[in-house]
């Protein structure tokens, strides 16, 4: 719970510096894949694109393997895949955002992703890569809707990878988690009698960060 608190303390943090010292002359480039693709998204999170352009991530394979909310949930990672791609959008932001862009990302506090940077001749980028993947679990409708509806935008992608991505299952039912792994890292370490209660403890948690995640009584400060 004290991540939980820390972490939210320190996003308001950053939405507060990025509102009263945006410092424009620093920038950097972002690799976004998921729900960033969404300029509604970006919008809702206050995040400002100064250029835009379709970029294709080398060695990564886009897969829903970043545990979710629920149980079977999962959100889109760049998993490191030799000789495969990620399709997706190269932001320019300001290194405000990409600050602010970590703890909707959960890095800080919950470590739930890495920070990966890479050079690509002139310019420097970075993505998010999730540090512990789980497979066969599923996005929910909306969220695979953004991929497909940028995806369908990108005249680089090809038909058979849309279409496989089109008939990627979705997420039907939202059921509470039946594991832990973010908040209570190594179940089998405590007490076998402990893991009821650990699992409520997880779940509590993870409820609490989805009530909060774009919840904030800071961020209406930053103009875009």
């Amino acid at each position: 719970m004290l991540r939980v608190i820390l972490w939210k303390i320190g996003c308001e943090l950053a939405h507060l510096k990025r509102a009263l010292w945006p410092r424009h002359e620093r920038k950097i480039h972002y690799f976004a894949f998921g729900a960033n693709l969404c300029s509604k998204v970006l919008e809702k999170r206050c995040i400002k694109v100064f250029d835009a352009f379709d970029y294709v991530l080398d060695d990564a394979s886009l897969c829903f393997s970043l545990p979710g909310f629920y149980r079977g949930h999962g959100y889109a990672s760049a998993d490191a895949a030799e000789g495969e791609v990620v399709y997706g959008r190269m932001y320019l932001i300001l290194e405000r955002d990409a600050v602010r862009m970590d703890y909707f990302e959960g890095v800080p506090c919950f470590g739930v992703h890495e920070k990966v940077f890479r050079q690509d001749g002139d310019f420097r980028f970075f993505f998010y890569r999730a540090t512990r993947t789980v497979g066969g679990l599923r996005p929910t409708r909306e969220y695979l809707d953004y991929l497909i509806d940028a995806y369908r935008q990108m005249p680089a992608v090809p038909a058979d990878y849309l279409a496989a991505m089109q008939a990627t299952e979705v997420l039907e039912t939202f059921e509470p988690l039946d594991e832990t792994g973010t908040f209570v890292s190594d179940l089998d370490s405590w007490p076998r009698l402990l893991h009821p209660l650990l699992l409520r403890y997880e779940r509590l948690c993870s409820k609490l960060v989805e009530l909060v995640w774009h919840r904030s009584p800071l961020q209406w400060l930053i103009r875009i």
